[in-house]
């Protein structure tokens, strides 16, 4: 299996976090504590209990808030490199086209305002298996019609549709799973992304590479990525982080 020490996990961090005031008019979004946590060190370090090593996390609201706590890994014992959008947001496809000389062929892509337990090394194993041109997360959802929807061959799991919002699909199953927020790509991805121009990888790259590409996969699970994107998810997130933080341990003794 691909050895993840080797795959660069690129986490996409610069959302404004607009929903979170007045939280994030001092502190970025990712940086949301968890019992005195950050998010972002908790996602950081379950990757390193997983082996990965090499980070890249792109920045734009307060960066200095980022860059002060966690500096270059090396109190995690991980490398981490930056991706400065400052100046200008470039979206999800935009802000890893700029990261392209940091990013490992493959390489994980991440959203870091979710709060997870998530194991990747099936997603690992899954994406060298099938040689895949990318491998994307999918969960099940009480309200698909909140996400982008991907529509799977059950047997094969190749994803024979993307399906963006408003898309009408109102139930899931076997065929229809929505977008967990984190996938595996080939490094070839970068060559259908403008440089320096905001572009959504949802909405504006992926739709018209589902209609071309049949390397593209669906890994569907039923472990819960958690977005904390408003005030009230926030404040149910933590309770479950402590919860799960307790069952994880007893799991894995990683912590």
């Amino acid at each position: 299996m691909t050895d993840p020490s080797k795959i660069t996990v690129a986490i996409l961090s610069a959302g404004l976090g607009t929903r979170l005031r007045p939280l994030t008019e001092t502190t970025p979004k990712v940086m949301m504590p968890f019992d005195g946590i950050p998010l972002l060190e908790h996602t950081i370090t379950l990757l390193r209990d997983q082996g990965f090593r090499k980070f890249v996390i792109n920045l734009h609201s307060l960066p200095e808030k980022i860059t002060t706590h966690l500096g270059g890994g090396e109190r995690l014992g991980v490398e981490i490199n930056y991706s400065d959008e400052t100046k200008k947001l470039l979206e999800t496809a935009g802000a890893i086209k700029k990261m392209e000389p940091l990013l490992s062929d493959p390489f994980l892509l991440i959203y870091g305002d979710q709060l997870h337990f998530y194991d990747f090394q099936p997603l690992l194993q899954f994406h060298e298996d099938h040689q895949a041109f990318g491998t994307l997360v999918l969960k099940d959802s009480d309200i698909p019609e909140n996400g982008d929807v991907a529509e799977i061959d059950p047997n094969t799991h190749r994803i024979t549709a993307w399906l963006t919002r408003p898309h009408g699909i109102t139930e899931l199953g076997d065929k229809y799973h929505i977008n967990g927020g984190f996938s595996m790509w080939s490094k070839k991805l970068l060559d259908f992304i403008p440089s320096d121009f905001p572009a959504k990888l949802d909405g504006e790259i992926l739709p018209p590479l589902m209609k071309t590409r049949r390397d593209l996969y669906g890994l569907p699970t039923k472990e819960n990525m958690i977005d904390i994107g408003t005030l009230e998810k926030y404040e149910a997130a933590q309770k479950w982080y402590r919860q799960k933080k307790v069952d994880y341990k007893k799991e894995s003794h990683m912590w």
